[in-house]
């Protein structure tokens, strides 16, 4: 029995909300990438600066250390911000392409 036009169709609705929830997860995962690459990024330089404080002797290189500091949380609280934001963004789009797969299916 030959396939009605009908049923090409379905199917291939079907394999467009797959590709949907496959992006959606990669999304995902290069966004939790994303945030643990500005967690490290602050802890280097909080590490680094408090390496400056403790075992520099020199007063530019101990001032500098001093301003690592407070730009390490600085990077930290952006990159939780970020992530908050854009997890938002990319869930409330996954419940869109949900509703909109069980209205079709």
């Amino acid at each position: 029995m030959a396939m009605q036009k009908n049923d090409v169709d379905t199917s291939l609705q079907r394999e467009v909300y797959v590709r949907d929830h496959l992006a959606g997860y990669r999304t995902g995962l290069a966004l939790k990438r994303t945030f643990l690459s500005y967690l490290r990024t602050a802890l280097a330089f909080f590490g680094g600066g408090l390496a400056m404080i403790k075992f520099s002797g020199h007063p530019f290189v101990t001032l500098l250390g001093w301003f690592l500091l407070p730009a390490g949380v600085v990077i930290l609280v952006q990159g939780i911000i970020t992530y908050i934001k854009v997890n938002r963004a990319v869930q409330g789009e996954e419940k869109k392409t949900d509703e909109a797969e069980k209205v079709n299916i």
